[in-house]
């Protein structure tokens, strides 16, 4: 049995990896000690406090710092008693496969409430966070590590799906010309206007998510305007059909607005070349029926502790708004 025992803490030393053994008990007659256990990382939440993990993806620099499954090890300046209980006396080599990971300070410092989005720390691929790496316990500093938003133990975009659930948009409104009910409908070879309900042209933020020491939320922006028209031509009254996107707000542009309509209803022509003519105005063929759908394109900006990133644009629609056309049945001199 004591021969045994003796190989297997041979092979134990045999398996530690010479690095461990830097600054090492030279000199020193103790026998070294073996402590397991597990790595464990200390995160800081946004308002400063630790919250501890021991469940590391494999891939996480929390994983792999110094070897992946390799243990650490220090040289005891004082005697003292380990994680597991053991003792261990001034001098000793001390081997461990606890390593912890303490974050210092958090990026936001501090930060509890979101800022102003137009301000931004930098990208967010240069959001560091920092730690102390310690060998068994905090008695036992090793080194000072830097680990990206990249890593998978801290990655914020694993939080963007939850973000999304969280926007809630104003869906936009097609403009509804109450002049167009008492015509009956859209007049043939008679510029429409169209437009959105103005209140629907806002800025919004999602609800804020708090996750391993990040403050999150998405940010969107309306960019631009424009109309899916579908025109479908009276079989009796044929005319050509169409089928298209009418431009309205150009991306970055800034939309005038009145008291009902976005852009605000400007002054037309009383006649116009059938189709697309000019940002906001569509002219119908013929008699038959068009259905309008408003897009408002969005930048999105994903906010996280102060530092931000572009997220692909995002469109939202409005329920279409369906009109009969033909020619006129009313005549009405207010415009």
């Amino acid at each position: 049995m004591k021969s045994s025992i003796g190989l297997g803490f041979a092979a134990l030393l045999w398996l530690v990896p010479s690095t461990a053994y830097s600054g090492g008990n030279q000199g020193s007659t103790s026998t070294p000690i073996y402590i397991p256990g597990a790595r464990a990382v200390d995160l800081r939440s946004t308002s400063g406090y630790l919250s501890r993990y021991t469940t590391i993806p494999s891939s996480s620099l929390f994983a792999t710092t110094g070897g992946r499954g390799q243990v650490c090890s220090f040289v005891a300046v004082t005697a003292g008693v380990a994680s597991d209980g053991q003792r261990y006396s001034a001098g000793q080599t001390v081997y461990s496969n606890r390593w912890l990971f303490e974050e210092t300070t958090i990026v936001t410092g501090g930060e509890t409430t979101p800022v102003n989005p137009n301000v931004s720390k930098g990208a967010l691929r240069d959001a560091v966070r920092s730690f102390l790496v310690f060998c068994d316990s905090r008695d036992h500093l090793l080194r000072y590590l830097l680990v990206s938003p990249a890593d998978s133990m801290l990655n914020p975009h694993f939080r963007l799906t939850a973000l999304y659930n969280g926007l809630q948009l104003t869906q936009p409104t097609v403009f509804r010309n109450p002049v167009v009910d008492r015509w009956g409908g859209l007049i043939t070879r008679y510029p429409a206007w169209l437009a959105i309900d103005p209140g629907a042209w806002r800025p919004h933020r999602s609800n804020s998510v708090s996750w391993r020491g990040w403050l999150m939320y998405l940010y969107v922006t309306p960019l631009a305007l424009d109309f899916h028209v579908v025109f479908t031509p009276e079989p009796t009254e044929p005319s050509p059909a169409f089928d298209g996107i009418v431009p309205c707000v150009a991306r970055g542009a800034t939309p005038s607005a009145d008291a009902h309509a976005l852009p605000a209803f400007p002054t037309l022509p009383d006649t116009a070349v059938p189709g697309v003519n000019g940002p906001c105005t569509w002219t119908p063929p013929g008699p038959g029926s068009v259905r309008i759908e408003a897009r408002i394109t969005y930048s999105v900006t994903f906010w996280a502790n102060g530092y931000t990133e572009q997220q692909p644009d995002y469109v939202w629609s409005s329920a279409p708004a369906l009109f009969p056309t033909g020619e006129l049945s009313s005549v009405n001199t207010n415009r």
